[in-house]
């Protein structure tokens, strides 16, 4: 009975969450806008910011530190890396603040509450945009060679995006139970970032030890970078990592969500 009264209250839910997808949207947009709207170089800092960001990072880890090992285009493997990693960082670390930055507007409307982190997802989604024409940029004067896999990274986006969704409402309702989990969220993060492959390859350093490489295909992050580069770069796929990535994706947009939701009510009083 209990199990038939939540799908119940489920569907009314999720139709209403529907209705206003085009608030979803125009939300969205407004804040991809608004990001931009003081700077001189308006957006075009949309592509200047992931370009310097990837220079930054080849300059330190591939001219500085030499983390080029076993990878022939590394400026190419370091940008699908980087643009793959921070799309989830952003996401969730926005996702987390979707909730407590919300708080009048949430006391003073009625409306499902899991819209904001959807939001902030949309809208970190929408910012990744400008990174995949750097990302094709940087293919192109590397002359890596146009191939049919181009074609397969809207889908690893689209797996992304799933998984980032329950990213951010987990994030969210942690928030709000502990309101410093957004400054611990950075430094979860640059540590995934070390163990995750994003400015080094595993099959480099793992070489000789295919039981730590196996443990690498348990880190969703280091599964959804290794399908984009296999998007651009020439290699094998390898179906477990997209096996992984994909239970990965499902478990927790559905559970984030249920979790989220279970606290609905708390949002309000907070």
């Amino acid at each position: 009975m209990r199990d038939a009264h939540e799908s119940a209250q489920l569907r009314p839910y999720l139709q209403e969450l529907w209705s206003r997808r085009s608030y979803l949207w125009y939300v969205s947009a407004n804040e991809l806008r608004s990001r931009q709207i003081t700077n001189v170089l308006g957006n075009l800092w949309h592509l200047l910011n992931p370009a310097l960001t990837i220079g930054v990072y080849y300059v330190i880890f591939g001219l500085l530190l030499k983390t080029t090992r076993g990878v022939d285009n590394f400026i190419l493997f370091l940008t699908i890396g980087l643009f793959l990693f921070q799309y989830t960082q952003s996401t969730t670390i926005n996702g987390a603040k979707s909730i407590v930055n919300n708080a009048g507007l949430i006391k003073a409307i009625q409306f499902p509450k899991a819209l904001l982190p959807i939001t902030a997802t949309v809208t970190e989604t929408l910012a990744s945009g400008s990174k995949v024409i750097v990302l094709i940029i940087v293919a192109l004067l590397t002359q890596e060679p146009i191939t049919w896999r181009w074609m397969m990274l809207p889908g690893v986006i689209a797996l992304m995006f799933v998984f980032n969704l329950g990213a951010a409402m987990i994030a969210a309702r942690m928030t709000t139970h502990f309101r410093d989990t957004t400054q611990i969220l950075p430094f979860v993060f640059r540590l995934l970032l070390y163990a995750s492959g994003v400015i080094f390859s595993v099959d480099a350093y793992t070489e000789d030890n295919p039981g730590v490489q196996a443990l690498f295909t348990l880190n969703p992050m280091y599964c959804f970078v290794t399908l984009g580069r296999w998007c651009f770069m020439a290699g094998n796929l390898d179906v477990w990592l997209l096996v992984s990535a994909t239970i990965w994706s499902f478990v927790l947009a559905i559970g984030g969500f249920f979790w989220f939701r279970a606290a609905e009510e708390r949002y309000s009083r907070d």
